[in-house]
Protein backbone atom coordinates (compact mmCIF):
# COMPACT_ATOMS: atom_id res chain seq x y z
CA UNK A 1 0.00 0.00 0.00
CA UNK A 2 1.37 3.34 -0.91
CA UNK A 3 1.88 6.32 1.50
CA UNK A 4 0.89 9.67 1.41
CA UNK A 5 3.50 12.12 2.99
CA UNK A 6 1.28 15.15 2.58
CA UNK A 7 1.93 18.74 4.87
CA UNK A 8 -1.16 19.14 6.56
CA UNK A 9 0.35 22.52 8.26
CA UNK A 10 0.50 24.12 4.90
CA UNK A 11 -2.39 23.33 2.69
CA UNK A 12 -0.80 22.73 -1.15
CA UNK A 13 -3.66 21.92 -3.31
CA UNK A 14 -1.18 21.60 -6.49
CA UNK A 15 0.75 18.87 -3.66
CA UNK A 16 -2.93 17.20 -2.78
CA UNK A 17 -3.86 16.79 -6.38
CA UNK A 18 -1.02 15.17 -7.62
CA UNK A 19 -0.56 13.00 -4.82
CA UNK A 20 -4.27 11.32 -4.76
CA UNK A 21 -3.76 10.68 -8.32
CA UNK A 22 -1.16 9.23 -8.24
CA UNK A 23 -1.73 6.67 -5.42
CA UNK A 24 -3.53 3.89 -6.96
CA UNK A 25 -6.42 3.46 -4.18
CA UNK A 26 -7.02 6.93 -4.22
CA UNK A 27 -7.20 7.18 -8.31
CA UNK A 28 -9.51 3.95 -8.41
CA UNK A 29 -12.14 5.92 -5.92
CA UNK A 30 -11.85 9.06 -7.82
CA UNK A 31 -12.17 7.07 -11.12
CA UNK A 32 -15.09 5.35 -9.69
CA UNK A 33 -16.97 8.31 -8.24
CA UNK A 34 -16.16 10.51 -11.32
CA UNK A 35 -14.65 13.30 -8.18
CA UNK A 36 -13.89 17.04 -9.45
CA UNK A 37 -10.72 18.52 -8.16
CA UNK A 38 -12.92 20.90 -5.90
CA UNK A 39 -14.42 17.60 -3.82
CA UNK A 40 -11.26 16.05 -3.84
CA UNK A 41 -9.55 19.47 -2.18
CA UNK A 42 -12.47 19.78 0.19
CA UNK A 43 -12.47 16.36 1.63
CA UNK A 44 -8.96 15.15 1.02
CA UNK A 45 -9.06 13.87 4.51
CA UNK A 46 -11.77 11.36 3.88
CA UNK A 47 -9.77 10.02 1.06
CA UNK A 48 -6.62 9.41 2.90
CA UNK A 49 -8.92 7.58 5.89
CA UNK A 50 -10.15 5.64 2.57
CA UNK A 51 -6.78 4.85 1.88
CA UNK A 52 -5.70 4.21 5.62
CA UNK A 53 -9.27 1.47 5.90
CA UNK A 54 -8.41 0.22 2.35
CA UNK A 55 -4.69 -1.34 3.60
CA UNK A 56 -7.00 -3.70 5.80
CA UNK A 57 -9.21 -5.22 2.60
CA UNK A 58 -6.47 -5.75 0.21
CA UNK A 59 -7.18 -8.23 -3.18
CA UNK A 60 -5.62 -11.23 -1.02
CA UNK A 61 -9.15 -10.91 1.30
CA UNK A 62 -11.10 -13.62 0.04
CA UNK A 63 -13.68 -14.39 2.94
CA UNK A 64 -14.79 -13.65 6.72
CA UNK A 65 -11.92 -16.22 7.99
CA UNK A 66 -8.96 -14.29 6.16
CA UNK A 67 -10.48 -10.74 7.25
CA UNK A 68 -8.03 -9.22 9.77
CA UNK A 69 -10.28 -6.14 10.84
CA UNK A 70 -12.43 -6.35 13.94
CA UNK A 71 -15.97 -5.90 12.02
CA UNK A 72 -15.13 -8.53 9.65
CA UNK A 73 -18.02 -8.32 6.60
CA UNK A 74 -17.80 -4.74 6.54
CA UNK A 75 -15.63 -2.31 5.19
CA UNK A 76 -15.00 1.63 4.63
CA UNK A 77 -16.50 3.55 2.08
CA UNK A 78 -17.46 6.73 0.72
CA UNK A 79 -20.22 8.06 -1.58
CA UNK A 80 -21.15 11.64 -3.19
CA UNK A 81 -24.91 12.98 -1.84
CA UNK A 82 -27.11 14.39 -3.55
CA UNK A 83 -25.36 18.10 -3.05
CA UNK A 84 -22.03 16.52 -4.49
CA UNK A 85 -20.64 16.27 -1.49
CA UNK A 86 -18.54 13.55 -0.37
CA UNK A 87 -19.70 10.89 2.49
CA UNK A 88 -18.60 8.28 5.34
CA UNK A 89 -20.07 4.45 4.95
CA UNK A 90 -19.82 1.27 6.41
CA UNK A 91 -20.53 -1.05 3.42
CA UNK A 92 -20.79 -5.31 3.81
CA UNK A 93 -17.83 -6.55 2.37
CA UNK A 94 -17.32 -7.48 -1.37
CA UNK A 95 -15.77 -10.88 -0.28
CA UNK A 96 -18.18 -12.35 1.65
CA UNK A 97 -19.94 -13.65 -0.96
CA UNK A 98 -21.98 -16.55 0.71
CA UNK A 99 -23.43 -14.00 2.86
CA UNK A 100 -24.72 -11.92 -0.15
CA UNK A 101 -25.61 -15.03 -2.08
CA UNK A 102 -27.81 -15.97 1.26
CA UNK A 103 -29.24 -12.52 1.68
CA UNK A 104 -30.19 -12.72 -1.96
CA UNK A 105 -32.31 -16.28 -1.61
CA UNK A 106 -33.88 -15.28 1.81
CA UNK A 107 -37.19 -14.17 0.03
CA UNK A 108 -39.02 -13.56 3.54
CA UNK A 109 -38.28 -13.86 7.09
CA UNK A 110 -39.86 -12.62 10.35
CA UNK A 111 -37.01 -13.30 12.17
CA UNK A 112 -33.85 -11.04 12.36
CA UNK A 113 -31.92 -11.53 8.85
CA UNK A 114 -28.72 -11.07 10.41
CA UNK A 115 -29.94 -14.10 13.19
CA UNK A 116 -30.70 -16.21 10.14
CA UNK A 117 -27.87 -15.49 7.89
CA UNK A 118 -25.02 -15.82 10.88
CA UNK A 119 -22.87 -18.79 10.23
CA UNK A 120 -22.77 -20.02 13.84
CA UNK A 121 -25.63 -22.23 14.09
CA UNK A 122 -24.92 -23.80 10.48
CA UNK A 123 -22.97 -27.05 11.94
CA UNK A 124 -26.07 -27.36 14.24
CA UNK A 125 -28.21 -29.60 12.14
CA UNK A 126 -25.82 -32.29 10.87
CA UNK A 127 -23.66 -32.24 14.23
CA UNK A 128 -27.28 -33.54 15.76
CA UNK A 129 -29.15 -34.95 12.41
CA UNK A 130 -29.58 -37.99 14.15
CA UNK A 131 -31.93 -36.66 17.01
CA UNK A 132 -34.24 -35.03 14.78
CA UNK A 133 -36.30 -38.29 13.56
CA UNK A 134 -36.11 -39.43 9.91
CA UNK A 135 -32.43 -38.83 8.80
CA UNK A 136 -32.89 -40.17 5.30
CA UNK A 137 -35.74 -37.68 4.55
CA UNK A 138 -33.65 -34.75 6.21
CA UNK A 139 -30.78 -35.84 4.06
CA UNK A 140 -32.48 -35.23 1.09
CA UNK A 141 -33.84 -32.09 1.71
CA UNK A 142 -30.43 -30.91 2.78
CA UNK A 143 -29.03 -32.18 -0.79
CA UNK A 144 -31.68 -30.80 -2.70
CA UNK A 145 -33.31 -33.84 -3.40
CA UNK A 146 -37.10 -33.05 -4.56
CA UNK A 147 -38.75 -36.26 -3.92
CA UNK A 148 -40.15 -34.88 -0.97
CA UNK A 149 -43.27 -32.81 0.33
CA UNK A 150 -41.04 -31.99 3.35
CA UNK A 151 -40.95 -32.94 7.22
CA UNK A 152 -42.26 -32.33 10.45
CA UNK A 153 -40.42 -31.72 13.34
CA UNK A 154 -41.85 -31.53 17.01
CA UNK A 155 -39.26 -30.42 19.79
CA UNK A 156 -40.55 -28.97 23.34
CA UNK A 157 -37.34 -26.96 23.95
CA UNK A 158 -37.62 -23.49 21.98
CA UNK A 159 -33.95 -23.09 21.89
CA UNK A 160 -33.10 -26.61 19.97
CA UNK A 161 -36.31 -25.86 17.88
CA UNK A 162 -34.67 -22.27 16.71
CA UNK A 163 -31.06 -23.61 16.42
CA UNK A 164 -32.60 -26.20 14.06
CA UNK A 165 -34.33 -23.78 12.06
CA UNK A 166 -31.56 -21.44 11.54
CA UNK A 167 -28.94 -24.15 10.83
CA UNK A 168 -31.34 -25.53 8.22
CA UNK A 169 -32.42 -22.14 6.86
CA UNK A 170 -28.56 -21.01 7.03
CA UNK A 171 -27.49 -24.00 4.36
CA UNK A 172 -30.28 -24.58 2.42
CA UNK A 173 -30.33 -20.56 1.55
CA UNK A 174 -26.65 -21.52 -0.40
CA UNK A 175 -28.21 -23.12 -3.48
CA UNK A 176 -32.43 -22.20 -2.89
CA UNK A 177 -34.92 -19.83 -2.48
CA UNK A 178 -36.19 -19.74 1.05
CA UNK A 179 -38.74 -18.36 3.10
CA UNK A 180 -38.14 -18.87 7.19
CA UNK A 181 -41.13 -18.02 10.14
CA UNK A 182 -42.35 -17.80 13.20
CA UNK A 183 -45.95 -18.60 12.02
CA UNK A 184 -47.18 -16.39 14.40
CA UNK A 185 -45.40 -13.47 13.23
CA UNK A 186 -46.30 -14.38 9.93
CA UNK A 187 -50.17 -13.59 10.11
CA UNK A 188 -49.43 -10.57 11.93
CA UNK A 189 -47.38 -9.44 9.22
CA UNK A 190 -49.96 -10.37 6.48
CA UNK A 191 -52.60 -8.40 8.97
CA UNK A 192 -50.51 -5.81 8.57
CA UNK A 193 -50.47 -5.84 5.12
CA UNK A 194 -54.03 -5.32 4.73
CA UNK A 195 -53.49 -1.86 5.13
CA UNK A 196 -50.62 -1.33 2.37
CA UNK A 197 -50.91 -1.34 -1.11
CA UNK A 198 -48.23 -4.17 -2.38
CA UNK A 199 -47.88 -5.76 -5.38
CA UNK A 200 -45.92 -8.91 -3.55
CA UNK A 201 -48.09 -10.04 -1.16
CA UNK A 202 -46.37 -11.92 1.75
CA UNK A 203 -48.75 -15.23 0.99
CA UNK A 204 -47.57 -15.37 -2.40
CA UNK A 205 -43.46 -15.44 -1.20
CA UNK A 206 -44.08 -17.91 0.98
CA UNK A 207 -46.15 -20.11 -1.50
CA UNK A 208 -43.58 -19.55 -4.48
CA UNK A 209 -40.20 -20.36 -2.26
CA UNK A 210 -38.17 -23.36 -3.12
CA UNK A 211 -38.25 -24.31 0.52
CA UNK A 212 -41.07 -22.74 3.56
CA UNK A 213 -39.68 -23.53 7.24
CA UNK A 214 -42.48 -22.59 8.96
CA UNK A 215 -42.04 -22.79 12.83
CA UNK A 216 -44.44 -22.55 15.92
CA UNK A 217 -47.41 -24.07 14.18
CA UNK A 218 -50.10 -24.72 16.75
CA UNK A 219 -48.93 -22.01 19.06
CA UNK A 220 -50.62 -19.25 17.09
CA UNK A 221 -53.81 -17.77 17.84
CA UNK A 222 -55.82 -19.75 16.62
CA UNK A 223 -59.02 -18.69 14.53
CA UNK A 224 -61.06 -19.99 11.14
CA UNK A 225 -58.96 -17.34 9.21
CA UNK A 226 -55.66 -18.45 10.60
CA UNK A 227 -56.06 -22.07 10.86
CA UNK A 228 -58.38 -22.76 7.20
CA UNK A 229 -57.70 -20.01 5.09
CA UNK A 230 -54.01 -19.45 5.58
CA UNK A 231 -52.85 -22.26 6.90
CA UNK A 232 -54.75 -25.00 5.14
CA UNK A 233 -54.31 -23.35 1.61
CA UNK A 234 -50.77 -22.55 2.19
CA UNK A 235 -49.86 -26.37 2.70
CA UNK A 236 -52.56 -27.44 0.33
CA UNK A 237 -50.23 -24.91 -2.51
CA UNK A 238 -47.36 -26.24 -1.46
CA UNK A 239 -48.26 -29.88 -2.09
CA UNK A 240 -50.35 -29.33 -4.98
CA UNK A 241 -46.65 -27.53 -6.76
CA UNK A 242 -44.64 -30.05 -5.16
CA UNK A 243 -42.46 -27.09 -2.75
CA UNK A 244 -41.22 -28.57 0.39
CA UNK A 245 -42.44 -27.15 3.61
CA UNK A 246 -40.31 -28.21 6.99
CA UNK A 247 -42.90 -27.15 9.84
CA UNK A 248 -41.44 -27.51 13.26
CA UNK A 249 -43.77 -27.05 16.71
CA UNK A 250 -43.56 -28.42 20.26
CA UNK A 251 -46.66 -30.34 19.69
CA UNK A 252 -46.79 -33.86 18.40
CA UNK A 253 -49.30 -34.10 15.66
CA UNK A 254 -51.67 -35.77 17.64
CA UNK A 255 -51.78 -33.07 20.04
CA UNK A 256 -52.30 -30.57 17.09
CA UNK A 257 -56.04 -32.24 16.61
CA UNK A 258 -56.93 -30.32 19.77
CA UNK A 259 -54.81 -27.20 19.89
CA UNK A 260 -56.49 -26.74 16.33
CA UNK A 261 -60.17 -27.52 17.74
CA UNK A 262 -62.61 -24.53 18.14
CA UNK A 263 -65.96 -25.92 18.02
CA UNK A 264 -68.47 -27.94 16.93
CA UNK A 265 -68.24 -31.23 14.58
CA UNK A 266 -67.68 -29.44 11.46
CA UNK A 267 -65.13 -27.39 13.14
CA UNK A 268 -63.92 -31.46 13.75
CA UNK A 269 -64.00 -32.11 10.01
CA UNK A 270 -61.57 -28.95 9.22
CA UNK A 271 -59.40 -29.94 11.69
CA UNK A 272 -59.23 -33.03 10.49
CA UNK A 273 -58.84 -32.27 6.82
CA UNK A 274 -55.56 -30.04 8.09
CA UNK A 275 -53.93 -33.15 10.08
CA UNK A 276 -54.06 -35.18 6.69
CA UNK A 277 -52.15 -32.24 4.83
CA UNK A 278 -49.71 -32.10 7.20
CA UNK A 279 -49.37 -35.58 7.56
CA UNK A 280 -49.38 -35.42 3.53
CA UNK A 281 -46.09 -33.52 4.27
CA UNK A 282 -44.58 -35.65 6.58
CA UNK A 283 -45.04 -38.83 5.18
Amino acid sequence: MEKLQLNFNEIDENKILKELKENKVAKDLIDRLNLKDEVIIQSYDLILNYIRESSFCDSSCTSKDTCIKKSKMYRYDLYVDENNNLQERMIICPYYKDYYKRKKNLIYTTFDEDVILDDKSKDFIIDNINIFGNVKKLTNILTHNKETNGIYFQLKDSVTRLNLVKSLAYRLLGNEEVAIVKFQDMLMDIKEEFKLVSDDKIIDKVNRVSILIIDGIGHESITNWSRDEILYSLLDNRIQNKKTTILCSEYTIDELKSAYRIKGNQDALKVEKLIDKIKEIDK
